[in-house]
């Protein structure tokens, strides 16, 4: 399954490959961290850790339509708690300009999660998640945007009951009335058992904002 999942993300930049393109940027990043953190929501400390990532990110441009491919690497350790993992992720994306009114992007992606400690029961907790996106914006006038996207994640764990699938859908809007900026977000999140042995309890999170700017500048 990993195997088939890379060979998929590797063909996928293949359109791209076919294109006039330019030399492509390749950027390698190296983040560490470490303490405590606070939760923005509740204020609350999270405990103690560090975590040290890799990124290599390698996006190639062409004259409509850009694409990119990132691998990345990270591992947390806790200091006075059990909850360590570590992650390997691999995503390929892309973004087509069709004419002047059309954006459109798509994500394909696979992670492998790994827990040195089993869970409560002795199960382990490691598991790989396959995920695909796809997104559009279109341009209805110059300064009025719709757009649109939807997500999934399909998670299968060693421990088949926690294995789950997961949906997310956005939708905006935004337009440009003189000096001033009116926007309109919605994004909803579904999360749901992943077959009859799993035993993930279904829910649903939803978000919506409204924004108004003043902007005496433009």
């Amino acid at each position: 399954m990993k195997k088939s999942m890379v060979l998929l993300l590797l063909f996928a930049c293949l359109p791209g490959w076919s294109l006039d393109w330019n030399l492509p940027v390749v950027t390698l990043k190296y983040e560490a961290a470490e303490g405590a953190s606070e939760d923005p929501d509740d204020e609350t400390l999270e405990p103690s850790s560090s975590r040290n990532t890799v990124s290599l990110r390698v996006k190639e441009d062409v004259e409509s339509a850009s694409f990119g491919l990132t691998l990345r690497g990270s591992a947390k350790n806790y200091y006075l708690q059990a909850g360590d993992y570590s992650y390997l992720d691999l995503e390929q994306d892309g973004t087509f300009h069709v004419g002047a009114a059309w954006k459109l992007g798509y994500l394909l992606g696979v992670k492998g999660m790994s827990f040195p400690e089993l869970d409560s029961h002795g199960f382990s907790k490691d598991a790989t998640a396959l995920r695909a996106a796809a997104n559009a914006a279109f341009t209805v006038v110059k300064g009025t945007t719709l757009e649109a996207g939807t997500a999934g994640r399909w998670e299968f764990a060693e421990n088949t009951p926690d294995s789950l699938q997961a949906y997310v859908f956005t939708a905006g809007f935004s337009s440009r009335l003189g000096e001033w900026l009116l926007g309109a977000h919605y994004r909803g999140e579904f999360r749901l058992p992943m077959g009859s042995a799993s035993g993930v309890w279904s829910s649903a999170y939803h978000v919506g904002s409204f924004s108004l700017q003043w902007d005496p500048n433009r």
